[in-house]
């Protein structure tokens, strides 16, 4: 009778896990749940600095901040300040974003808005090229953390590497472009 126990408490077991099993394949999200929709493309009308840009969304024009990075500012009408390696790196966003179709992503860790109501987006070119990580690797922007981002530690890294690199700001000399 024992023998007959044993196996009836194996199937049960085996029966349990399968239970189990089913369950956690049945609960946890598939792989079609994280995709909500395709992203849009919208394009850029104007580049303020190196961190800021202008965007037609669907006819209206927003301000988008770049996420996690921040570069140097520019002389502007609220401000006669410049600073070392500004016009470099408002340049460079120019060149890389002036009249391009992009997708904004928002980071689901950030807010949507700053307190000077820019949306906060990631900022990709439709080759899929993220421009605050390049921005950053190319040694025209810093890994600027307000709030915690998803990509915190490879922006870090990436300055790191722009740093030991002697790239763009941490160069010691501007370059003349």
């Amino acid at each position: 009778m024992t023998r007959v126990k044993l196996k009836l408490n194996k199937i049960f077991l085996l029966l349990l896990v399968a239970l189990i099993a089913v369950l956690i394949g049945y609960f946890l999200p598939h792989r079609s749940s994280f995709i909500k929709e395709v992203p849009a493309l919208y394009r850029v009308v104007k580049v303020i600095d190196g961190d800021t840009i202008k965007v037609d969304i669907e006819g209206k024009i927003e301000n988008v901040r770049l996420i996690g990075m921040d570069t140097p500012e520019i002389a502007n009408p609220y401000s006669s300040r410049e600073d070392y390696f500004g016009p470099e790196a408002a340049q460079y966003a120019k060149q890389l974003l002036e009249k391009q179709s992009v997708y904004l992503i928002p980071d689901p860790m950030q807010s949507n808005r700053d307190k000077y109501n820019r949306l906060l987006r990631y900022v990709f070119l439709e080759d899929g090229t993220l421009i605050n990580a390049k921005l950053i690797k190319e040694g025209f922007a810093f890994n600027y953390i307000y709030e915690p981002f998803q990509f915190m530690k490879q922006f870090d890294y990436l300055e790191k590497q722009a740093k030991e690199n002697r790239l763009g700001l941490w160069s010691g000399e501007k370059n003349q472009e």
